[in-house]
């Protein structure tokens, strides 16, 4: 659970929060993204969050937070939003990682982006549309957010916070609007 949430919850919220990313700037009409892109887009938090711990930062958009925390969170939404949005049932499964979060920092986080990334492999060529690979898909969801979470715990990060603020916080960003998205350098996806 993030912020009281359940998983599926949060999928939910997520992908409800983030709905201006799944149109069409020009159109409105519903975008077929491309889960591999998508997927990327939460390794690279995951290694934000690295930067982060490698200079101990402080998160530039939430300055009173650690960067690693605020990135955790991004992580954890843009996992939610990809469940949210191809309707996967994030459930506890029985392939729960049987090895224990490396004590390294950077080892850590290497792990959680390889968790991300077998989630791509379960996804590709279309695979997700048997049940036992989407079944297997919101198995590994479940076990990369569990595995955020542990981060998170072993750290002292405060996911439920940070979480709360960075949601409230994108809801009023300039640059997630659709003037700043068109310009010259604005966030195309």
């Amino acid at each position: 659970m993030i912020n009281g949430l359940s998983y599926n919850q949060l999928a939910y919220e997520c992908h409800q929060n983030n709905a201006k990313w799944w149109h069409d700037l020009e159109t409105g009409a519903r975008l077929d993204r491309e889960k591999d892109e998508l997927l990327m887009l939460v390794v690279s938090e995951i290694a934000e969050a690295m930067e982060g711990e490698r200079k101990n930062l402080m998160d530039d958009k939430l300055p009173h937070r650690p960067a690693a925390e605020v990135e955790l969170v991004d992580a954890v939404i843009r996992l939610g939003d990809f469940a949210g949005a191809y309707g996967y049932d994030i459930r506890q499964g029985n392939n729960d990682p049987d090895y224990p979060l490396s004590d390294n920092k950077g080892a850590a986080l290497f792990d959680i982006s390889k968790m991300v990334a077998e989630l791509g492999d379960f996804c590709a060529n279309d695979g997700d549309y048997f049940p036992e690979i989407k079944k297997a898909i919101g198995e590994q969801l479940y076990n990369t957010l569990e595995r955020i979470q542990e981060y998170a715990r072993k750290w002292n990060y405060d996911l439920n916070g940070a979480y709360h603020e960075k949601t409230a916080f994108n809801k009023v960003r300039k640059d997630h609007t659709v003037e700043h998205r068109k310009g010259i350098h604005g966030k195309k996806f």
